[in-house]
């Protein structure tokens, strides 16, 4: 169906396929998983290819159009008998496999929306923990990389190389992105202790950039627990939340220190 600019083609694919079809990483890749995961932290499940692209770190918004159009022919494959959405020469829109589309202000550009169905696969995918997180290993005998310039030799200077790989580990805890949404709907995307606005700053590109601060530190309560993200969360930019971190202080009293 084709309206006014808006594309919401029916597609007979459940909730319980999209999820089988996520958790099947030989049609779901990772870079797949980051834009749905991305594409369902944005308001409405609903956003430009172009502001993704900005939020993913992707250089132009074909890439991401290349990456759709790759991943609806590997849904294609795996599902043959399904009827896919098709323009009047009968070519496939890959595009409106996972969503639903829609013409947006500036010409040329389009809105592209989550599927209802995908989207609640998503939820499943999230909350049922499917997202594996890589694993990481860490020498005991590692030592702090932290030194005060001043401290560091001439003789240490000559002879200065990055990149070697090293393994660490280290406790990696799930954040729930509903969560996020939800207190990013409440309380905006300027940082609650300075005030800083991304998107007031460096504009476009700065547009939803923020993160979130537990007030209660994960590590601390090293469990699963009910986050409230009226009462538990705020939004931080990133000098402020690793200042949180490093003092281990409260927001107000980096507010305070802020202010002398």
């Amino acid at each position: 169906m084709v309206c006014m600019g808006i594309h919401r083609d029916n597609l007979d694919i459940s909730a319980e396929i999209w999820f089988e079809l996520l958790t099947d990483s030989s049609v779901f890749k990772d870079n797949d998983i980051a834009l749905m995961k991305a594409l369902y932290n944005c308001k409405g499940c609903r956003e430009t290819a172009s502001k993704l692209a900005l939020i993913l770190g992707v250089s132009r918004y074909s890439v991401l159009n290349l990456q759709i159009g790759r991943l609806g022919k590997r849904i294609i494959n795996k599902l043959p008998t399904v009827k896919f959405p098709t323009n009047k020469d009968g070519n496939i829109r890959y595009w409106l496999i996972p969503f639903w589309s829609e013409d947006a202000e500036k010409k040329g550009q389009y809105y592209w929306e989550l599927r209802p169905e995908l989207k609640r696969a998503i939820e499943k995918f999230l909350n049922e923990d499917k997202i594996n997180i890589p694993r990481l290993i860490v020498p005991t005998n590692s030592e702090p990389e932290i030194q005060i310039a001043q401290e560091i030799a001439d003789k240490d200077i000559s002879n200065l190389y990055e990149g070697v790989k090293k393994q660490i580990t280290v406790n990696a805890y799930e954040r729930n992105p509903k969560a996020r949404q939800l207190c990013l709907q409440k309380y905006g995307f300027k940082c609650c202790v300075c005030g800083f606005d991304f998107e007031e700053v460096y504009g476009e590109i700065g547009i939803g950039y923020i993160e979130v601060h537990h007030l209660t530190p994960l590590n601390e309560i090293n469990k699963e627990y009910k986050v409230d993200p009226d009462n538990d969360l705020r939004p931080v930019c990133p000098n402020c939340h690793s200042m949180l971190h490093k003092a281990n202080i409260s927001i107000e009293q980096l507010r305070d220190t802020l202010r002398k």
